[in-house]
């Protein structure tokens, strides 16, 4: 008999030329399984003795597996490592039939109740979707052959301590999971637990997670545990395993330029992202089967632009022709990057470059429809490419039922993969649909999916609301369940519905309290609406936007303690929402935690590196802060994003904590930052030339210097800032402005008169006296103009002040101008 490791690294692969390799020394079940004969292994002996024996005449599938699991282990002639792989092959042929039945196809016959004891095939529906439906989530109600999950979750779950002996139970519990979890309403607290603490378990496994000879299946693990890390929001932990399978399989990839035509009729070549992929190592994985069965792919028919980039160097190979785990790789490094970047810094093109790669030459079933499944939700919006973006999806949907291709031909790798089901791929051509304006034909759809949420949309649009009352009614009147009592309460706006489903799940439908949550939020009865969420939250803590809106709601109600702890739990479980690390900075302002504020800030800029609003935040508080270094990168950043940014205020603090030399928030003298802010105000004053207090500002900062060149350059800024005052028009009738050029008139003849002190031509000190002469009497002469009383030819007495005091100086001046005159 062969090896059992060897064995089960053949099931955990799907490597059918295992048969021939070890011929007539490999169990009998092991060759139905890598065969897709996974209803004869429900057929077996095994299976006879696990699933239909029942001496204890129970209902309770659970208990019969159990106690059936613990006899055949403790049988006289059990051999425990081949009973275990036996009762291990029977647990994963009902999850393969699952899959098979709800994401691969073809659609199988025989239905799962015939595989189990009579005495409980009235009931097992039932104990499935009770005992599979997590944290209050309900199991989606249209899935086909639910008992076959429910027999996996029974063997591989309950049972695991049993199956100790084996190196990949908990390797084919992670996968059951992934699949429980897909068939939930919402992500699972408890489900997410379980599957970091088995990720973190299986890769201590040894020797499958040590020796060489297993690489391909290390892979393939990574990959696997990458996509499910990406489903709870754990980005990092995903990255990390996308990039331990990169480095295992010695690929290079990363996206670069060359020349080409993306049209027919384009005459020059134009630069074109393209993907480049090298090998550092042999290729890993297994070579390109013949006569392969692949998704159909659809090509491109239009009259201008191409199928594909047709480019200059028709010799160049940018990929080599990849296996299929390599190419699992590419799509998973994919994933990676689209989850590294902010949205706004990612082009639809970056990914569709990807997808090129792969589908240019595909040889998996399973990459070949993620790749079309992608593909198509990028071209959607796509005027030329929208068509074939409907066909690729009815093509996806339809291929589900065709029974040409074996699901041994589809099954390999779908777990490396985030392969989606038939009714999420459903749901996309219903979206498709929606955004052509096809409201009716997509409201068909959702209504043959029982999606309530999607098809409600869909009968507001048309006017219909009172139809799909009537259809949820009537879907009640055969079943009453907790969903359909939330989906009447969308429909009616009526509390009293989420109530009852909240009754009738005893109080264990998250989504109950959800709703009935945001109805009275939109209601503005915030303080039920907290109560409500608080309730759903206890269930399943994974609800971001319910956490997001529990957070507003504190934030507008001044409870800014729980505000922080809403926005907290958004970021700690996606940490890409930079609204909620932005409304976390604005609460810890609320709670005079400027500091914090701050901090929260710059790490929401990381997920959206291009709001303005998310700098602006940032330079503001920093500038309350003292973080200066920081606030000028903000404003440079801000000017990088809006062109002509002015933001005075700041400016002020920024020069004012250079001329006293004030500390930082690091306790570092401020006067350390001359040059940078030297270098903002020359780029400021490059796009912005008409603001009085920017060149005022500027000359101010250049002034703390007392050289020749810079009294010099400090007069030029505040002749233009002079310049800007008084060309304001009208501003001689109002008395802040007079008061304000008053001052800035007094400053600049102050200067004149001290930069003519410091030279030695007598024309030139002439030349800047004169200037100051003129420029006093023209504003000294202006303000009389306006403000003389015409009757008795005086003025206000705040007027006549400012005037004196311009007399007093520009006889100063006239002085000064007579003594080098006559000198």
């Amino acid at each position: 008999m062969a090896n059992i490791l060897n064995q089960e690294v053949a099931v955990i692969s799907h490597i059918k030329a295992f048969i021939k390799e070890e011929s007539s020394n490999i169990n009998p079940l092991v060759v139905e399984f890598l065969n897709g004969e996974y209803e004869n292994i429900l057929k077996s002996e095994t299976a006879e003795k696990l699933l239909r024996e029942n001496p204890k005449d129970t209902e309770d599938l659970v208990s019969l597996i159990k106690n059936n699991v613990e006899k055949l282990l403790h049988s006289e002639n059990a051999e425990p490592n081949k009973t275990e792989l036996e009762i291990l092959l029977v647990g994963v042929a009902a999850l393969q039939l699952f899959v098979q039945n709800n994401w691969l196809g073809p659609l199988t016959s025989s239905l799962p109740t015939e595989f189990i004891h009579q005495r409980c095939r009235d009931t097992v529906n039932k104990h499935g979707l009770n005992d599979l439906s997590v944290d209050g989530e309900a199991v989606y109600n249209l899935t086909r052959y639910l008992p076959y999950l429910y027999i996996a979750n029974i063997i591989l779950l309950e049972c695991r301590d049993f199956l100790s002996h084996l190196h990949t139970s908990k390797w084919w519990l992670l996968r059951c999971l992934h699949i429980q979890q897909e068939v939930l309403d919402d992500r699972s607290p408890t489900l997410r637990s379980t599957v970091l603490e088995l990720i973190e378990a299986i890769v201590k496994q040894e020797p499958l997670f040590t020796h060489d000879e297993y690489k391909n299946q290390v892979i393939e693990f990574h990959l696997e545990a990458g996509h499910l890390c990406h489903i709870y929001y754990e980005y990092k932990q995903g990255q990390d395993h996308f990039n331990q399978a990169k480095k295992l399989s010695g690929l290079e990839i990363h996206l670069t330029g060359a020349m080409g035509k993306r049209t027919r009729y384009q005459q020059d070549e134009k630069a074109q992202l393209v993907l480049e992929v090298k090998r550092s190592k042999e290729k890993v994985g297994i070579d390109l089967e013949e006569n392969v069965s692949l998704p159909k792919v659809i090509q491109l028919d239009d009259d201008t632009v191409l199928n594909q980039i047709n480019f200059t160097d028709q010799d160049h190979q940018f990929a080599p022709q990849l296996t299929p785990l390599e190419q699992s790789v590419v799509i998973g490094c994919m994933e990676a990057y689209r989850r590294s970047l902010a949205s706004e810094r990612l082009t639809d093109q970056e990914i569709l470059t990807y997808l090129s790669c792969i589908l240019s030459q595909l040889c998996n079933w399973n990459v070949g429809v993620v790749g079309l499944m992608l593909r198509s939700k990028l071209e959607r919006d796509s005027r030329r490419r929208v068509e074939r973006s409907m066909m690729q999806f009815e093509e996806l949907v339809n291929q589900v039922s065709r029974s040409e291709v074996s699901i041994i031909d589809r099954i390999q790798l779908f777990y490396a993969n985030p392969v989606p089901s038939i009714w999420n791929l459903k749901k996309e051509l219903g979206y498709l649909l929606l955004s052509l304006g096809c409201t009716s034909q997509a409201k068909d759809l959702y209504e043959s999916l029982e999606m309530w949420d999607e098809a409600i949309p869909c009968y507001q649009r048309m006017g219909k609301l009172d139809q799909v009352e009537v259809i949820i009614r009537e879907q009640l009147a055969k079943q009453e369940t907790p969903n359909l009592y939330c989906f009447l309460g969308d429909v009616t706006n009526d509390v009293q519905w989420y109530q009852k489903a909240w009754e009738l799940s005893n109080h264990r439908s998250a989504r109950a309290m959800r709703c009935m949550g945001f109805l009275y939020f939109t209601k503005l009865d915030y303080e039920t609406a907290l109560d409500c969420f608080e309730k759903s939250l206890e269930i399943n803590s994974l609800q971001i936007p319910v956490w997001f809106t529990y957070g507003c709601i504190a934030l507008t109600t001044h409870k800014y303690e729980k505000a922080v702890k809403g926005f907290k739990r958004c970021v700690t479980i996606d940490s890409d929402n930079f609204e909620a690390w932005n409304n976390m900075g604005t609460a810890y302002i609320r709670l005079k935690q400027k500091s914090k504020a701050f901090l929260i800030m710059k790490e929401a800029i990381k997920y959206n590196y291009e709001s303005w609003q998310l700098w602006d935040n940032m330079m503001v508080i920093g500038t309350d802060c003292g973080e200066f270094e920081d606030v000028i990168l903000a404003y440079n950043r801000l000017m990088d994003i809006k062109d002509k940014w002015v933001d005075v205020e700041v400016l002020k603090v920024l020069v004012r904590s250079i001329e006293e030399d004030l500390d930082d928030t690091k306790g570092q003298p401020c006067k350390r930052l001359q040059p940078k802010v030297q270098q903002l105000f020359g780029r400021i004053t490059a796009k912005t030339t008409s603001n009085g207090d920017i060149w005022r500002l500027y000359a101010r900062l250049i002034l703390l210097n007392n050289k020749p060149e810079n009294i010099e350059k400090g007069l030029q800024y505040l002749q233009k800032s002079h310049r800007c005052v008084v060309q304001t028009s009208n501003w001689e009738k109002e008395e802040k402005t007079c008061t304000e050029t008053t001052e800035q008139s007094t400053e600049l003849a102050k200067l004149y008169m001290t930069c003519s002190e410091n030279i030695t031509d007598k024309t030139l000190k002439l030349q800047n006296l004169s200037s100051a002469k003129l420029m006093i009497k023209s504003v000294v002469t202006k303000m009389r103009q306006h403000h003389t009383d015409p009757v008795n030819q005086t003025l206000p007495a705040s007027i006549e002040e400012l005037c004196k005091g311009l007399d007093n100086l520009l006889q100063d001046i006239v002085n000064k101008i007579d003594v080098l005159r006559n000198g």
